[in-house]
């Protein structure tokens, strides 16, 4: 299949905030480099304005410059091989793909780096991990919301939890969840294809969700409503611009704060109902 490489010329600080609103798009790859950042869309899905709109409406991109290459079919899985390498969070989180060695570790967890959100690279999936370990996960109810690569999905099972189900309304990352769970031997994890509305009638003791701000502001009180009394919830996908609005909406739905942290432009939050 074509794609439209997108190259942005920017500071490389910025990378992940690029990254974050295109992954809300319809680009589905992306690659760093020194003075910027790679986008990549499905050639008939780009749209120059949507970039246009992305540069001009946030004011931390101002000044950034972009240039649109149509780019031939080739083996996009091959591309993120070649550039994958494994992430150490905590000295006890090994994330690593298939054909990597195994570390001595805690927790070792095998991801195929294919074209889903999910590999701990990522900032976001990072701080998540770190907040997970924070958790007693033992025996829980667990929702990984936004599940991606199935990653944290993969970890609460790893943590002693009892039921974990893990959703996402891409179909690449649903595939991709379903082959990484089979892969890890997790047999307490049910992935599911949709969205917030399939938890409407389920209830959690604990729910994560890396997702983004629009997307954790609209469903927050389904959340909250499949949320046990006491139990506990995590929030990333967000910029650290963006923790008093998050924050203010979760204590209106009645969440109470419990702890963040952040890493580059990036936070995670712990609430607890």
């Amino acid at each position: 299949m074509d794609y439209t490489e997108v190259r942005f010329f920017n500071n490389p600080d910025i990378n992940e905030i690029i990254i974050a609103l295109l992954a809300e798009s319809d680009f589905d790859m992306f690659e760093e480099r020194e003075d910027g950042v790679n986008g990549y869309v499905k050639a008939n899905l780009y749209k120059e304005e949507f970039v246009r709109s992305m540069l001009q409406s946030n004011e931390v991109l101002s000044g950034v410059r972009f240039e649109a290459n149509l780019i031939k079919d080739r083996n996009w899985n091959n591309e993120w091989e070649k550039n994958f390498e494994p992430v150490l969070i905590a000295d006890r989180v090994f994330i690593r793909a298939p054909f990597h060695p195994s570390g001595n570790y805690p927790h070792e967890l095998i991801i195929e780096p294919k074209m889903s959100f999910g590999t701990g690279h990522h900032a976001t999936t990072s701080m998540m991990i770190q907040l997970m370990l924070t958790l007693d996960l033992k025996g829980k109810t667990v929702l990984d919301m936004g599940s991606g690569s199935g990653v944290l999905a993969i970890f609460a099972e790893q943590s002693g939890a009892k039921k974990i189900m893990a959703i996402d309304f891409d179909e690449w990352a649903y595939e991709n969840a379903v082959e990484n769970v089979e892969r890890n031997k997790c047999n307490k994890i049910k992935v599911e294809k949709g969205t917030v509305t399939l938890i409407a009638d389920r209830s959690f003791d604990i729910i994560l969700a890396n997702i983004n701000r629009n997307v954790l502001l609209n469903d927050m009180e389904q959340y909250v409503k499949s949320l046990v009394i006491c139990g506990e919830i995590l929030f990333s996908g967000i910029l650290t611009s963006d923790q008093e609005i998050v924050s203010n909406h979760a204590g209106s739905c009645g969440l109470k704060f419990v702890n963040a942290i952040t890493q580059d432009n990036w936070m995670a939050l712990h609430f607890k109902k």
